[in-house]
């Protein structure tokens, strides 16, 4: 017959549409893995750690100040003793200060402004629920990727 489709052809075909379908809602619900960028615009850490590989935890709590909501984990780019209230990088966007009250005194870190590793959500131990390497450090712009950051 001329002008009529194969069975196998058919059934292939509607194989692939119905597949198609199915992968679709699948791949809509891997892109909601990825971390909200409003959520990480909040600029007030409530808390923050030098990590002993010379790294920065900054822990952001909700309004109640209660509730860990989120991390970020930078990298340290220099650190002096002291406030500096008119270092030239503040007004950097590159750069974010940060500044703690150290065992000897008021310590100054310089931090790279976009993290390597954002953490949303903590349990008991202080461990993120859900966390993402941005290996490019370039801000939270979807190139993310899923990781654990406990054993």
């Amino acid at each position: 017959m001329r002008g009529s489709i194969p069975f196998f052809t058919r059934s292939v075909v509607s194989g692939g549409v119905i597949l198609l379908l199915i992968i679709l809602p699948l791949a809509s619900i891997a892109c909601l893995n990825i971390p909200n960028p409003e959520e990480f615009q909040v600029d007030l850490p409530s808390e923050s750690k030098l990590l002993p590989n010379g790294m920065m935890v900054v822990v952001y709590s909700d309004s109640t100040g209660e509730r860990r909501t989120h991390i970020t984990i930078h990298r340290v780019l220099r650190v002096l003793p002291g406030r500096y209230p008119s270092l030239p990088e503040l007004r950097d966007p590159q750069y974010k200060i940060m500044e703690t009250d150290g065992t000897i005194g008021p310590m100054t870190y310089l931090l790279k402004a976009n993290a390597l590793y954002y953490g949303e959500g903590t349990d008991s131990l202080g461990f993120p629920q859900k966390s993402w390497i941005d290996p490019e450090e370039d801000g939270l712009n979807g190139n993310e990727h899923s990781v654990s950051l406990v054993g």
